[in-house]
């Protein structure tokens, strides 16, 4: 199995938000998802922001910008462009294991037509309860378009050989879930939304919205699972890709 990260659009916020220790300056935040291209079929974790968030009259995209926040995305940025770039025919991509359901996580949905989700069951069941999915932010035009749904509860073993598995990290939303991948690049613990970033592990300053205590009890689960030469790979690090990062290579 190989494994590959890829930026889907850079969201402009505060250090702060991202749980930085630089108070007010700007940062720009990457918009990761990966790629796992198995024997049994390639998935993806998470899938980056919808193609209509890069136009400056969307809707969602005004939304942030009256809060202060943005995002730059451009069409090279989209999902399918990344895989395309892979050899890897979005049409083919069999699963979509969501770390949970915001928009810049679930937002790419639209371009993978014939994924099954692979969320837990209590995100999906937040995301389809009006009044938990507005104090959380999720939107349901992003992940609910017609897709088989697996639900899972608690650990899952994505392709069965231990290869990928889903931990549950609740806290950041109801039922937010991280990823462990082991292949011969390495054991890497996709972190996702349970931490945004580095700085983040060691201030605790979560988002308002969110559990703090759920999310500090899911991130100090997280980080006991740590061998030697485990890389934890956080949500929204820009120490970890950079403000312009390099488009993934085409695979040899």
């Amino acid at each position: 199995m190989h494994l590959f990260g890829c930026v889907c659009g850079q969201f402009h916020t505060t250090a702060d938000a991202m749980g930085m220790k630089a108070g007010e300056a700007r940062i720009a935040a990457p918009v990761p998802f990966y790629v796992l291209d198995h024997p049994d079929g390639v998935a993806l974790f998470d899938c980056g922001l919808h193609a209509d968030v890069g136009n400056a009259d969307d809707p969602y995209r005004q939304a942030l910008q009256a809060g202060g926040q943005d995002v730059t995305f451009g069409p090279e940025d989209i999902v399918a462009r990344h895989l395309e770039r892979l050899d890897i025919d979005p049409g083919r991509v069999r699963w979509v294991v969501l770390s949970h359901l915001h928009f810049d996580h679930a937002g790419g949905l639209h371009q993978i037509p014939n994924a099954t989700l692979v969320v837990q069951r209590r995100e999906w069941e937040a995301g389809a309860d009006r009044e938990t999915a507005q104090r959380y932010f999720l939107a349901r035009r992003y992940f609910d378009l017609g897709h088989k749904v697996m639900q899972v509860d608690g650990e899952y073993d994505l392709f069965g050989d231990g290869s990928a598995v889903c931990i549950p990290s609740h806290g950041h939303t109801p039922g937010h879930q991280s990823l462990r991948v082991r292949n011969d690049q390495g054991d890497h613990i996709l972190v996702g939304d349970a931490c945004y970033t580095c700085e983040a592990a060691e201030t605790r300053n979560f988002p308002t919205f969110a559990d703090h205590a759920a999310m500090n009890r899911s991130l100090d689960g997280l980080l006991a699972l740590r061998e030697a030469d485990t890389v934890m790979v956080f949500g929204h690090d820009p120490g970890q890709w950079g403000e312009t990062p390099v488009l993934p290579a085409t695979r040899n």
